[in-house]
């Protein structure tokens, strides 16, 4: 069942229920108000039987003849009977033929009652007199009651069934409207697939919950879009840039077979084909470090840590290893900030990494803090990026043309960006060609 017809029903239910409970409560008014009305006209009945039988001595002719013609006007089709009621028992014994003993024993010790004998509406009068004490008793059908509330039983019942019609229909009709654009979307949403990833859903005015939904959409697929055309990227890039090294093994070797060479001649092309698998080592550690670092990027454990005091753990480490001696650094208070600890090792390694594998001068790593900002500087005096390669810097597996001398996969630098950038922080890399390179790490708060 579709959503409209839900919605429709749902709301049609809601409506007509309230609409039974009303018409229910004007039916049950309306009919306490006709029987009450009749019960009336009743009473007025037997006390005008009662002063027609036992009043035309007291009143004169005139009086007594108004009271001959109230009666033969007033409610012609009753039935009126009288009991003498001087001796209780025997008017209780005459009374239970037709009422209860608890209505009998009612009429007498009070002056009326009302009661309800089958189809009959009657009522009861305790008439005392000076010829004695009676009660009247007058029965009738109500008719034209009965037929006044089996007119508006049907008319309630034909309103209630047309009402039901016209506000499923309309309901249903204003549902539709609800439910196209939720129609639209599903259409649209058919359409895209893993290669149509860059189609959207049309954009919504306003601000509900479609609206939202629309955006919040969108934007997942742009999220989708992103990582699909990233691991397109990644896996090109890759193959690229593995093939390179087994090529020139697989050439090695090849070559190796074609005749006979020296010891001195294998052991400069074992030479050559163990830089290669080095490279080949190197290049594949990157891989998985890439692919790891992106799985911690998503998992991550946040802490606080003091930023000062992590650059001073990496320039110790630094210096214990390859580039020993040549880091310069300028501490300046504490910082702190909240990162993963071995994410940020990862990504300010990765550029202190490159200002000494870039420069054969001393590398210089200053800090500027007060107290809402933070900013660490890498300076060296390096070969420089290209001013017409600065704006690729920072994508997986480029690297800068004057770079090829050097060691190297074009993942560090990438790496190092995203994950800086996850941690608030914002990168900026200012370069000139053989005049060296600045990196600028900035946190504010």
């Amino acid at each position: 069942m579709k959503i409209k017809t839900k919605l429709a029903l749902l709301f049609t239910s809601i409506t007509i229920s309230i609409f039974i409970i009303v018409f229910s409560f004007v039916y049950i008014i309306t009919s306490k108000t006709i029987d009450n009305n009749y019960y009336t006209l009743l009473l007025d009945k037997a006390l005008i039987t009662a002063q027609k039988n036992f009043e035309k001595d007291e009143l004169n002719k005139f009086l007594y003849q108004k009271i001959l013609d109230t009666y033969q006007s007033l409610l012609p089709e009753t039935s009126e009977r009288i009991i003498v009621a001087n001796d209780k028992q025997e008017a209780i014994l005459e009374l239970i033929t037709f009422l209860d003993r608890e209505q009998a024993e009612k009429l007498l010790s009070e002056t009326q009652i009302k009661f309800e004998l089958d189809d009959l509406y009657g009522v009861g009068i305790y008439y005392p007199d000076n010829e004695g004490n009676f009660i009247i008793i007058v029965t009738a059908q109500n008719l034209q009651g009965e037929y006044i509330k089996a007119k508006l039983k049907n008319i309630l019942l034909v309103v209630l069934l047309i009402s039901s019609l016209l506000i499923f229909g309309l309901l249903w009709w204003n549902a539709s409207i609800i439910t196209k654009p939720l129609q639209e979307m599903v259409v649209r949403m058919q359409e895209i697939s893993a290669k149509d990833l860059h189609l959207r859903l049309k954009e919504r005015k306003g601000n509900d919950e479609l609206a939202q939904t629309i955006n919040y959409f969108n934007r997942m697929i742009e999220r989708l879009e992103v990582s699909f055309n990233s691991q397109k990227s990644f896996i090109a890039n890759a193959s690229h840039e593995l093939r390179n090294p087994l090529t020139a093994i697989i050439g090695e070797c090849e070559v190796m077979q074609l005749k006979g060479f020296s010891v001195i001649e294998y052991k400069d092309s074992i030479k050559r084909i163990e830089y290669e698998i080095d490279r080949l080592n190197k290049l594949v550690n990157n891989l998985l470090q890439l692919a790891q670092t992106d799985l911690d990027i998503s998992e991550s454990y946040i802490e606080e840590l003091d930023v000062v005091q992590e650059l001073q753990e990496l320039v110790n480490y630094f210096e214990l290893t390859k580039y020993k001696g040549r880091i310069h650094f300028l501490p300046n208070y504490s910082f702190n900030i909240n990162a993963n600890k071995h994410l940020l090792f990862i990504a300010i390694e990765n550029i202190i990494d490159n200002a000494c594998k870039y420069s054969d001068k001393q590398v210089v790593v200053e800090t500027l803090i007060n107290k809402h900002r933070f900013e660490a500087i890498i300076r060296d005096q390096g070969i420089g990026i290209p001013e017409d390669e600065k704006e690729k810097i920072f994508n997986t597996f480029y690297r800068a043309k004057n770079t090829f001398n050097y060691e190297g996969s074009g993942i560090g630098l990438s790496l190092s960006y995203k994950i800086i950038k996850l941690f608030g922080a914002e990168l900026k890399i200012e370069s000139s060609i053989n005049k060296g390179t600045i990196a600028s790490i900035l946190w504010v708060k």
